[in-house]
């Protein structure tokens, strides 16, 4: 499941997916290729600062590099030099081309396996994901 992202960023991937509905796919294709020029000129940046946290914004305090503060609470602009120009464009173009996308909480995720009557057995947590494994209560 993916996890729910800063308030800023939510309402941005919000916007950008009912977008690209009427985007053609040269259109969302360009439209990665240059939310990726943002990510790899921000990273090129090397600039690191610390931040509040600002939790009506969703927004956690720490240490960040700018191109993944930015990233983690404003805009998808992914880049990666160690996967390379291909594969950073393709994760910004398969993050928007789905027009119907969940994201969830950590306790919306484990609620719904009580919800189902599933029992937790394992659960992985990442920045921007959650996985687990249930087994029938």
């Amino acid at each position: 499941m993916y996890a729910k992202k800063a308030l800023p960023r939510e309402l941005v991937d919000d916007y950008f997916r009912v977008k690209c509905k009427e985007l053609s796919f040269e259109e969302l294709k360009a439209m990665s290729e240059q939310l990726s020029e943002l990510g790899k000129r921000l990273q090129d940046l090397k600039v690191e600062f610390e931040s509040p946290e600002i939790p009506l914004l969703g927004i956690k305090g720490g240490k960040y590099d700018i191109q993944r503060f930015i990233y983690w609470n404003f805009l998808k602009c992914f880049y990666n030099e160690s996967l390379g120009w291909d594969t950073s464009v393709i994760t910004n173009f398969d993050w928007y081309s789905p027009s119907n996308a969940k994201r969830y909480t950590q306790s919306e995720f484990r609620q719904m396996g009580i919800d189902n009557h599933l029992q937790l057995v394992y659960f992985h947590e990442e920045e921007a994901c959650f996985g687990a494994r249930f087994a029938k209560a």
